[in-house]
């Protein structure tokens, strides 16, 4: 895949997306590769070797003179086999985990010295508006990613940002995982707070303390 590997990556999100936004479901047939390609303003080539990743990962069938389909046992939620796919081993999972955690841990150390006025009041925020939607009955999934990634980015480290993200970005369905479980939401905020305190208070040892507890609880 070389230097096509983001490019390939993204085109499987998004034929992911538009299997959810066409609320498409096993044994339906997918959009056309030229429908695809026009979709997704990539070149036709691009798609061919995204679907041919997608057929060798059993998730998808090509019947001759018919098209594409969904498979019946692979369902709809290619990017958590996607994921599974990338971190199909054990060791490999532990390595994610430990990097995010080192990552993470320095950047909350840095973010005490280093957070702008800004990046606080994004925190914060963020923390409302995780409180808003459970109250509303939702997880805030989105809310607990960008948490997390501000966090990092009130590092202003940028290579810390960048080897972070790809990392989160292969694990987001994790996040829903651990968010899913009884009580782990409520759970999950009041940590963002204490987080948020330590960096706020420029408490470095606190906020380590926090980060190292809730990335323990979240089973990441």
């Amino acid at each position: 895949m070389g230097t096509n590997n983001k490019v390939y990556v993204n085109i499987l999100k998004e034929i992911d997306q538009i299997i959810m936004d066409d609320q498409l479901l096993p044994g339906d047939k997918l959009p056309s590769e030229r429908e695809l390609a026009e979709r997704l303003k990539v070149g036709r080539s691009s798609v061919r070797e995204a679907l041919r990743a997608l057929e060798l990962l059993d998730l998808i069938e090509t019947r001759k003179g018919e098209g594409t389909f969904i498979k019946e046992s692979g369902g709809h939620r290619l990017a958590e086999v996607l994921a599974s796919f990338f971190l199909k081993n054990t060791q490999a999972r532990k390595d994610l985990t430990e990097t995010r955690q080192i990552i993470e841990v320095e950047a909350a150390r840095l973010a005490c010295m280093r957070a702008s006025e800004e990046q606080l009041r994004k925190l914060k925020e963020l923390i409302s508006q995780s409180k808003a939607k459970w109250q509303d009955g939702q997880i805030p999934f989105e809310e607990d990613y960008l948490f997390h990634k501000t966090l990092v980015e009130s590092s202003h480290n940028n290579l810390m940002l960048n080897i972070w993200r790809p990392l989160v970005e292969y694990s987001k369905f994790a996040i829903k995982e651990s968010l899913s479980r009884q009580g782990r939401t409520e759970n999950a905020i009041l940590e963002h707070e204490a987080i948020f305190k330590a960096v706020a208070n420029k408490d470095e040892v606190a906020a380590i303390d926090s980060l190292r507890s809730h990335l323990e609880n979240s089973r990441f």
